[in-house]
């Protein structure tokens, strides 16, 4: 009776181990697939401008779009995921033309920043293009590319990426946005250019970098990974709804709340103090609330 019930046991388990490996192999394969794809985009010719203004506008765009958060305050690159992490090994580019970093021609940064593509024309990871530089205006991006080719080399060789079998299951089940060329909408028209102004209309078009931790409707939701908080809802629903506009500029300069509560430092509030002006802040805060 024992040898029957143990020889069950070990048939159910073996059947348990073979589905578990064929889900596997239909992870790894589908995740490959995705990665692998080319993606056949018409490049736009934008023109970069060279002068000291427009130095300054991609300087200042470069940090409301948070790319020293991603890429450092050198642009040589840091990690997302290094060796000891179970979802993969990551580190953003190094953007300089140091050893290490990337070789770019303008038409090279427009794919990346624009559609989310390497050299290679296949997707980039990790990289939050679709809410950081894919909607910026003709004008924003020519400004941004043209900061961003003058930075100073720096030699910086990352780890060669690699994802484990975890971030596999994470990209495939979507909770990882490790493939960005997906979600963008490659013919989009882009705006030659967007006027700043303390209004909804520029609000909007700020905000839509926040939309990459509070969601495209800005509803919030439980945090992105293993420990994080819970990520506030910035419409009229939720708690920074019942907001002013002076008590949003303050909370993001101060990181403390109208009832005193301080923000946890996963919002990287401390960042968007020394980026944003107040009359980005206010802008952002009429378009958030607006919306319901």
């Amino acid at each position: 009776m024992v040898k029957k019930v143990l020889k069950w046991v070990g048939i159910v388990v073996g059947g348990l181990v073979v589905l578990l490996l064929a889900f596997y192999a239909f992870v790894y394969f589908q995740t490959e697939s995705r990665a692998n794809k080319r993606y056949d985009v018409k490049l736009q010719s934008l023109t970069i401008p060279n002068d000291s203004a427009s130095y300054a506008l991609g300087k200042h765009i470069a940090g409301i779009r948070g790319c020293a958060e991603c890429h450092g305050a050198d642009f040589s690159g840091r990690a997302f995921f290094d060796a000891s992490t179970p979802i993969a090994v990551l580190y953003s580019s190094n953007l300089t033309s140091g050893k290490g970093g990337i070789s770019y021609t303008d038409q090279d940064w427009v794919r990346a920043l624009r559609h989310g593509l390497g050299k290679d024309t296949k997707t980039l990871w990790f990289m939050p293009s679709p809410e950081v530089s894919a909607p910026l205006s003709n004008r924003d991006l020519g400004a941004l590319i043209y900061y961003l080719k003058s930075q100073p080399p720096v030699d910086k060789i990352h780890p060669i990426k690699e994802i484990k079998p975890l971030g596999r299951f994470l990209a495939f089940t979507g909770d990882l946005p490790l493939y960005p060329a997906e979600v963008i909408d490659h013919e989009a028209q882009p705006a030659e250019h967007v006027p700043a102004a303390v209004d909804a209309v520029y609000g909007k078009y700020l905000a839509v970098t926040c939309s990459g931790c509070h969601g495209a409707g800005f509803k919030g939701g439980p945090g992105h990974g293993p420990g994080e908080p819970y990520i506030a809802d910035l419409t009229q629903t939720g708690k920074v709804g019942k907001w002013t506009s002076d008590n949003f500029v303050t909370a993001i300069k101060t990181g403390k709340t109208p009832d005193g509560r301080v923000i946890n430092e996963f919002m990287p509030w401390k960042y968007f103090a020394t980026v944003y002006t107040d009359d980005e802040l206010r802008a952002i805060y009429l378009y958030l609330h607006e919306l319901k």
